[in-house]
């Protein structure tokens, strides 16, 4: 009998020591839940760090949840504490900010306005564009145009309303924009007529164009226009209350995102990650669109995360263009933090 005991405690001490020597993310998993807008490619170092095993290996568990009413709904959610971080415009977070809530950015994702504007193609026929055509005459284009954009207040929204300012229109009266949803709610009404021109990013506007005779009126991924190339138009926002209650793991959030774009960057497993996002996320997808798009959408991902004021206040600037409400420019200085970010770089 006393030898019995002793084993089984020999077995539970073994065990205790097994699970002593594993990693502690494997034993205290952080759940993030991630708000996410839509499902694109604005979004790629989040979608690489899931599949790439980047926030296992660093101890969180991500569960992204897709809002269809679009950036506004998504943030409200990580305002009121159901979610937990909201990847998208900085726009929204320092609105929130600027409304008196604790919500900061506290990491750039992507460093290039890359919400493509494409048309039907009989449109801009008749409307005399080609390849060729400057930035003025596709901005005049826009005209009586019924524009699909994901949301009320997203940054396919906040483009509508540059745009059409741009071009000298009113955006109440010479345009219609129209609040339709994600990737599928716009190829759909797209296809059936119900809009003239949508705004999102790759592969949706690829699979407009080669499957719905669309005309691209704007490659953003590539700084068609020329005011917002290199424009901070996706960042990783948060209530400061909630990244400050867990440093370390927000710490390890933002080192999982970081691996994720130096994974995209690095020309031996680009591919290799390509493929693997392509199959858990975009696989309703062409894949030789989807590869296409791949390749010209990584360099608007920058290779570090951190966030500077003079981007801040590039943003502020065009925001303030078209916002009724304006945004305060004190906002450069008091909406974000690098403090995540700073450790994360640090302990690479």
């Amino acid at each position: 009998m006393t030898s019995l005991r002793n084993r089984i405690a020999g077995a539970v001490a073994a065990l205790l020591l097994v699970a002593a020597a594993l990693p502690s993310a494997a034993q205290d998993k952080h759940e993030v839940t991630f708000a996410m807008p839509s499902v694109g490619m604005l979004y790629l170092p989040v979608y690489v760090a899931e599949v790439m095993g980047y926030f296992d290996e660093r101890g969180i568990e991500a569960d992204l949840q897709v809002f269809k009413a679009g950036g506004g709904a998504a943030m409200a959610s990580v305002i009121g504490g159901d979610t937990h971080v909201y990847p998208g415009t900085p726009a929204a977070a320092m609105r929130a900010a600027q409304q008196g809530t604790d919500v900061r950015i506290f990491a750039a994702l992507m460093t290039q306005y890359a919400s493509n504007v494409v048309i039907q193609g009989d449109v801009a026929e008749k409307r005399g564009l080609t390849e060729a055509s400057s930035v003025e005459e596709r901005l005049k284009a826009l005209k009586d145009l019924r524009i699909g954009v994901t949301g009320a207040g997203s940054g396919t929204h906040q483009l509508a309303l540059y745009m059409l300012e741009q071009a000298g229109y009113n955006p109440e009266s010479d345009a219609t924009v129209v609040f339709v949803g994600g990737s599928r709610e716009l190829l759909a009404a797209f296809e059936l007529g119900r809009i003239d021109g949508f705004i999102l990013s790759n592969p949706t506007s690829d699979t407009a164009i080669a499957k719905h005779d669309a005309f691209l009126l704007f490659d953003m991924a590539a700084g068609q226009i020329p005011d917002l190339n290199g424009y901070l138009y996706i960042t990783l926002n948060a209530r400061q209350s909630w990244l400050e209650e867990n440093p370390e793991r927000s710490v390890s959030l933002v080192e999982a995102i970081h691996a994720a774009t130096q994974a995209m960057h690095d020309p031996a497993r680009t591919e290799e990650v390509r493929d693997k996002v392509y199959g858990a996320h975009f696989d309703q997808f062409d894949k030789t669109l989807f590869d296409a798009a791949w390749s010209r959408v990584v360099k608007a991902y920058p290779t570090s995360p951190e966030v500077s004021r003079e981007q801040l206040l590039r943003v502020i600037g065009y925001l303030n263009k078209f916002s009724d409400r304006q945004f305060e420019p004190s906002l450069a200085d008091t909406a974000f933090t690098n403090e995540f970010v700073e450790r994360a770089l640090a302990s690479n």
